[in-house]
């Protein structure tokens, strides 16, 4: 069965996340959601493919290259009471080069379960204001730089009593 992002929510953490972080390491982390979320853009690994052509064949060589962990844009709503986007604020202000760590909880748990659990880390950029129309909502639009692949944890699945 396929899912909505609906009821879906996003934490980050407070304190900075300089080093690669194992499942382990994020679960012991505290989390702060962030609330009036609209948009979060495409997140994952990216792997750059080199080619090297030889006087010899006529097929290119390929490998596999560096991997971008990916840096999706976070739409929200503006509020400036959300303790979750006053985080966003401050890791995004300019000097700070610190890398904050991240928690997706996918609202595709069974009844008393937790859904899927998606960790990543890195650094935040932004805010973008995107303007808009006189019945646009008030946004702000951040960049998220991942810094490692993401863990995906999948849902729990609640047995029988």
């Amino acid at each position: 069965m396929a899912n909505s992002n609906a009821a879906s929510k996003i934490y980050v953490c407070a304190t900075a996340q300089n080093s690669v972080l194992a499942k382990a390491d994020y679960e012991l982390l505290t989390w702060v959601e962030i609330t009036g979320i609209g948009s979060l853009g495409e997140k994952g690994k990216t792997t750059n493919i080199l080619t090297y052509d030889t006087w010899d064949t006529t097929v290119v060589q390929k490998a596999k290259g560096q991997t971008d962990a990916g840096s999706p844009e976070m739409e929200l709503a503006r509020i400036p009471t959300d303790p979750g986007q006053n985080i966003l604020r401050t890791a995004a202000a300019v000097g700070n080069n610190n890398n904050y760590a991240f928690k997706e909880v996918r609202a595709d748990g069974a009844i008393g379960g937790v859904g899927t659990v998606i960790y990543n880390r890195g650094l935040v950029s932004g805010p973008k204001r995107p303007g808009g129309r006189n019945e646009d909502f008030d946004l702000e639009v951040f960049t998220l730089a991942f810094q490692q692949e993401e863990i995906v944890v999948d849902p729990t699945i609640v047995t029988g009593k």
